[in-house]
């Protein structure tokens, strides 16, 4: 399940592309939400960096984001430049996703009615892709009109399903990935939708609070459902530590470059700690290792040993113990400067738990000795 979020979006662009690289793909299920939806179609389509071309050359052109236009009663976001010069310049594979679909596998695209904002989830075809794409990133008075899909209007799938968690379960899902834009946990009231404020007429207005009030509804339904998992239902969740430097709109290159590369140190840590538990095996078969990517460390000059500095070994100190992590504990995980967590059998749920463990502890921060400017 990936979360919308505009340019924030770079940030699960990260973390899919991590994925790609290590040929993590172990799903039957995929939705995406707005910017969700486009990353989520890259990965379908086998394109690694992708989005992040997207992202970063083209949603940072003026002539997708202007507010002068906007102002003069234009776009303030142009998705139909954006989906015209992507598909001219950047085509989606689309032999590769059908062939993926051929296998079983479902995609969907959430986008939501624009006259009683009811939540839809469209399987895109070759025909309908980049339409769809459209709809579920319509942002409401940013993009002054929806998109109309077989003879209904639509806007950004956000306002009503940002992290279709609940579609994921009703179609049958027992263990869900979700990639977040925000930190876990976190509620939010969108900057653009502030920023509306001051544009929009009274009867706009009006409508733009109806708008939020809905929002903010579902956005607070749906977190309840995300930390009060039902059943055996089993969410892991990744996110940023704390607010992504880019902003939905107008981001400038290296805050994108940032996030970017923060997504995909998260995943390499959740490769490395929590995959096991969602790649299928064989009996007798052993697990795949995943082995996160690292760079070589530049030849270290040590200093001769002066006794002045050297600092004695506690004698009481014991032998290192193992921890295990038990996939049916609710687990937070740290891990260099990105965070994983696990939600499973909530003993909080207002469904039977299946069981109660106590916390282990989290295991010790790995360094990355990578810089945010390399190229990946």
């Amino acid at each position: 399940m990936c979360e919308g979020g505009g340019q924030r979006g770079i940030f699960t662009a990260g973390v899919l592309d991590e994925f790609q690289r290590a040929g993590f793909n172990p799903f039957d299920l995929y939705i995406g939400t707005s910017a969700g939806a486009q990353n989520l179609s890259a990965f379908v389509c086998g394109q690694p960096g992708y989005a992040r071309r997207v992202i970063t050359r083209y949603t940072t052109s003026p002539h997708f984001f202007n507010p002068l236009r906007f102002v003069r009663g234009g776009h303030l976001i142009d998705l139909d430049w954006l989906v015209e010069e992507t598909s001219k310049n950047m085509p989606l594979a689309m032999d590769t996703a059908e062939k993926l679909l051929l296998e079983g596998r479902e995609f969907l695209m959430c986008a939501c009615r624009s006259d009683d904002y009811t939540a839809n989830y469209f399987a895109p075809t070759r025909e309908n892709w980049l339409p769809v794409i459209k709809a579920s990133s319509a942002i409401p008075g940013f993009y002054r009109m929806g998109v109309e899909l077989d003879g209904v209007s639509y806007q950004d799938g956000g306002i009503s399903d940002a992290i279709p968690v609940e579609e994921a379960y009703r179609r049958g899902a027992d263990t869900i990935v979700v990639i977040r834009t925000v930190p876990s946990a976190m509620f939010y009231t969108p900057q653009w939708m502030k920023r509306m404020e001051q544009w929009l007429s009274e009867s706009s207005l009006q409508q733009l609070v109806r708008m939020m009030q809905h929002h903010e509804s579902s956005y607070h339904r749906i977190q309840q459902f995300i930390e009060n998992p039902p059943g055996d239902l089993r969410i892991f969740e990744i996110f940023p530590p704390k607010p992504l430097a880019s902003h939905a709109l107008g981001s400038r290159l290296p805050a994108l470059n940032q996030d970017y590369h923060l997504g995909r140190r998260c995943a390499r840590y959740f490769l490395s700690a929590a995959s096991h538990w969602l790649i299928p095996r064989e009996k007798d078969k052993p697990l795949p290792y995943i082995v996160p990517r690292t760079t070589r460390p530049k030849r270290v000059v040590v200093p001769e040993e002066n006794p002045e500095n050297v600092v004695p070994i506690a004698a009481e100190a014991g032998p290192v113990e193992q921890i295990i992590l038990d996939p049916a504990v609710l687990t937070d995980i740290v891990a260099d400067g990105g965070m994983v967590r696990a939600a499973a059998f909530n003993d909080e749920s207002p469904y039977p738990a299946k069981s109660s463990a106590p916390k282990p502890e989290a295991p010790a921060k790995a360094e990355d000795k990578r810089s945010d400017g390399e190229n990946l």
